[in-house]
């Protein structure tokens, strides 16, 4: 049955994008190199299916060729999803509230931006993603996507097909780059695309300690680094930037030789202490920068 699921397609819950095979052992068998068929030229790319320059908004600085990914190149990444179709759910006799079928999401944009060098945090990929399903909820309190953003026809974004932003994805995971953002089991889950765990680099698990809640990207943004994001929408290049900084910032804490575990828990009885709402007083930068000092 397992040996199967690679090979078998059930057009009723799975539709592949990309696809490609190589056998593990095969340059043991036979005298030749296996190339990846994704090149790094996929990077470089900058065609939309919004064919208007001037109402597109391109709001990245793609690659060139002088900036190779490679093993362990860090970048930040995050993704923002639609609801194509509702959750179906009953209330059973008992009062009780039993789901049918579950809703369906899909991604709708993907950003990722450089995590080292003087171009640090500027994203190099920033796609929305066109689909033929109806959209029945657009979730733009939590996705910052607006109807429209995802119509070649009237969208003014970057907008491209699932396949060529899974392209670009499915390079740089080859070429062994470790993602950086928060809550990213869910992200990759709903992309449909594995990653190795040595990878992946989760925020959400950075800043966690056993048993206990995870912590909101918002949050952790305020505490540890005194800024304020997620104001108005979530943007998914904010939170991907965000995300590298809380990264880095843990990687300072380990130079600085300060106990980690420690200045966590320190954060968990703060949040507590404030049910985990930020104060208003700090919800500018500067004060929150002031809080910052405060508490860490």
């Amino acid at each position: 049955m397992y040996q199967q699921e690679p090979v078998s397609f059930n057009l009723d819950w799975k539709v592949p994008c990309v696809i490609y095979f190589a056998r593990r052992n095969i340059t043991k068998l036979y005298d030749l190199k296996v190339t990846n068929p994704i090149t790094s030229e996929v990077l470089y790319a900058t065609s939309s299916l919004v064919n208007t320059p001037r109402r597109m908004n391109m709001m990245f600085m793609p690659l060139d060729e002088g900036e190779k990914l490679s093993a362990c190149s860090v970048v930040g990444i995050d993704a923002e999803f639609v609801t194509l179709n509702q959750e179906e759910a009953e209330l059973r006799s008992d009062g009780t509230r039993s789901t049918i079928k579950p809703s369906q999401m899909s991604v709708a944009r993907i950003s990722v931006v450089r995590g080292k060098g003087e171009l640090m945090g500027e994203p190099f990929i920033d796609d929305y993603i066109s689909t033929s399903e109806q959209v029945v909820d657009y979730l733009t309190q939590f996705s910052g996507i607006q109807p429209g953003d995802l119509d070649a026809a009237i969208s003014s974004k970057h907008l491209t097909t699932l396949k060529a932003t899974y392209l670009k994805l499915r390079h740089l995971a080859d070429a062994g780059v470790i993602f950086v953002g928060h809550g990213l089991k869910k992200d990759f889950r709903v992309i449909n695309m594995i990653v190795a765990k040595e990878q992946v680099t989760d925020t959400v698990d950075l800043f966690h300690l056993p048993r206990q809640r995870r912590i909101s990207l918002k949050f952790l943004a305020w505490y540890f680094l005194g800024i304020n994001i997620q104001s108005t929408s979530h943007d998914s290049i904010e939170d991907a930037r965000t995300a590298l900084k809380l990264y880095h910032k843990y990687k300072e804490l380990i130079a600085e030789g300060k106990e980690v575990q420690a200045a966590i828990k320190e954060m968990y009885e703060k949040g507590r202490a404030l049910q985990w709402k930020i104060p208003e007083e700090d919800t500018d930068q500067s004060q929150g920068s002031v809080a910052k000092k405060d508490i860490i």
